[in-house]
């Protein structure tokens, strides 16, 4: 599978080197012909064919026309980045907002459902233990208390 693999690619690399190869072959030509006097293109073998630009200035206009096709892709392609992208930020700021605000109310009822179960435990399970604490604090200083007045008593015979 690896010698297929290096043989796919190096038929590709053969194929795109010869079609490099006859693109530079067909500019050079075009150049030659045009300007240095050459029939690489034999003008007079296929009458209203198409000829070389025989001056600089015709060659200028070439390119300002090629800039200009391609200045005018460009915008398109630009106005249609720019309501592709107005486009995503309008369906993310929805989502976000719709999204967002489901998330602030379930937490929002998750906090609540949290301080009402903190609530219920004070009340039904500290409560109690601190009532029964409290008791025994006072029936301890309520010994305390009796302890130290029998004391008081022993200690005026």
């Amino acid at each position: 599978m690896a010698a297929m693999r290096g043989t796919g690619r190096f038929v590709l690399t053969v194929l795109l080197a010869a079609l490099l190869l006859a693109v530079l072959y067909l500019v050079l030509s075009a150049l030659v012909d045009g300007y240095f006097g050459g029939d690489i293109y034999p003008d007079g073998a296929v009458p209203d064919s198409w000829a070389a630009p025989d001056s600089w200035s015709e060659w200028q206009a070439i390119v300002v026309v090629a800039a200009g096709l391609l200045l005018a892709v460009a915008a398109v392609a630009a106005c249609a980045l720019l309501v592709a992208l107005t486009g995503l930020a309008l369906t993310a700021r929805r989502l976000l907002r719709e999204n967002v605000a489901a998330t602030l109310d379930s937490a929002r009822t998750l906090i609540d459902e949290a301080r009402g179960t903190a609530e219920f435990v004070g009340e039904s399970a500290v409560g109690p233990i601190i009532r029964v604490h409290s008791i025994l604090s006072g029936v301890r200083r309520g010994m305390g208390a009796a302890g130290a007045a029998g004391r008081r008593f022993r200690g005026r015979r």
